[in-house]
């Protein structure tokens, strides 16, 4: 037998029968649609697989015609018998890649106005897949009924739900996993917290010959410079030693320091003004050792060349010390910012305008997570008085109040 004419439903069973009758070698000769089904004329004869052959190399087959081509039907057959499988039992995984690089080709013809409504772009995906996992990076999905057995999982939740971060919560589980007679594990939590952020900063005042103070416009960095002066003059100096406490405006010739100078006149304190970086470190070098140093640095001069090396530098002398103000109001996404241009200057957190706002549990825990210390707690309503150095005990009460 050399050729054989198949007539069915469609060509795959068509091409089948064709291999089955003639073997894995035969071609397809001619292939039409006659009345609704598939009509195949195919051959095993060696003339015809020759002709064939001859045929393929000497002309280039167009993309439709290659549907039908006259190689071995045994390839085809196994290639559509694979792809229709996968199409049946819905397996995406490698066909989404080869799908992508097609819908990309294909986009690249569609016209914009077309693009904008029935695509979007990988930078609006990302942007909303970075979304999508912010807002599920402290979710836990349990059976809610399993919680209530356990007091430490009970506790998980309840903190979840006040804002507090997993990863946070996480660290104190870990710590009394093994300690079930705790009554109140949630005050527990807190002081835990609060010991993890608290830094006792009385005495690195009182060692500290240069003060910075750093921190965004507005976070209340020249009320706090008044404080701690105001701290200064009652605590460390006597009266006679006023001399020996020097406040600076560290800022472009045109920035406005009236407020620091009224504070310089109400406290009878000398107020310098320096615009340039030489001109600081030269004031530093010649009055360090016989006077202390406030310095209250613009946030104009936050990206000034060089400032930042030399702010990492000093800052690793155990006389000097960096104050960063963050404002009780501060989302996380700001604090984050914050704490990562100042880390190599081993910043000390001030939380300032605690009596104008309160910082939410979001923002402690990245505090926490940052390793952040905390070092003064501070209000903008009383100009000058005590200051309060942050204290374990006074935050975990705080974070019990705001949590009410």
């Amino acid at each position: 037998m050399t050729q054989h004419k198949v007539v069915a439903e469609d060509s795959l069973s068509a091409m089948d029968e064709i291999s089955r009758v003639l073997g894995k070698e035969a071609v397809i000769l001619n292939t039409q649609k006659v009345n609704g089904k598939i009509e195949i004329l195919g051959s095993n004869n060696i003339e015809d697989i020759a002709s064939s052959n001859a045929k393929k190399i000497n002309k280039q087959k167009s993309n439709f015609s290659r549907l039908f081509t006259n190689q071995a039907l045994e390839k085809d057959n196994q290639a559509r018998r694979y792809n229709t499988i996968l199409q049946n039992q819905n397996i995406k995984s490698d066909l989404n890649l080869h799908n992508l690089n097609e819908t990309k080709t294909d986009l690249k013809e569609v016209k914009s106005d077309n693009f904008d409504k029935k695509f979007v772009d990988i930078g609006t995906f990302e942007t909303f897949s970075n979304k999508l996992e912010n807002m599920l990076k402290n979710m836990i999905i349990s059976d809610i009924d399993d919680y209530s057995k356990d007091k430490n999982n009970s506790l998980t939740i309840d903190l979840l739900k006040k804002g507090f971060s997993k990863k946070v919560i996480s660290e104190f589980q870990e710590k009394i996993i093994n300690n079930k007679e705790i009554s109140d594990l949630e005050l527990i939590f807190y002081h835990h917290l609060a010991k993890k952020l608290i830094f006792p900063y009385e005495d690195q005042i009182k060692n500290s010959n240069v003060l910075f103070l750093n921190g965004p416009s507005g976070s209340g960095k020249t009320t706090l410079c008044a404080k701690i002066a105001s701290y200064i003059l009652d605590n460390l100096l006597s009266t006679n030693e006023k001399h020996k406490l020097s406040i600076i405006n560290f800022g472009p010739k045109s920035s406005d320091y009236s407020e620091l100078l009224n504070f310089g006149k109400l406290l009878n304190l000398n107020v310098a003004s320096v615009s340039s970086l030489d001109d600081l470190i030269q004031y530093i070098e010649e009055n360090r050792i016989k006077t202390k140093l406030i310095i209250d640095v613009s946030q104009e001069y936050k990206n000034l060349s060089g400032y930042l090396d030399y702010l990492e530098k000093i800052a690793r002398n155990e006389k000097c010390s960096n104050l960063l103000t963050i404002p009780a109001s501060s989302n996380k996404n700001m604090i984050n910012s914050i704490m990562n241009f100042y880390k190599n200057s081993f910043p000390t957190m001030v939380l300032t305008k605690l009596d104008e706002s309160h910082i939410s549990a979001e923002e402690l825990s990245i505090l926490a997570e940052l390793n952040c210390k905390i070092g003064i707690l501070s209000g903008s309503r009383s100009i000058i008085g005590s200051i309060a150095f942050a204290k374990s005990e006074v935050l975990a009460q705080y974070m019990k109040d705001i949590s009410i």
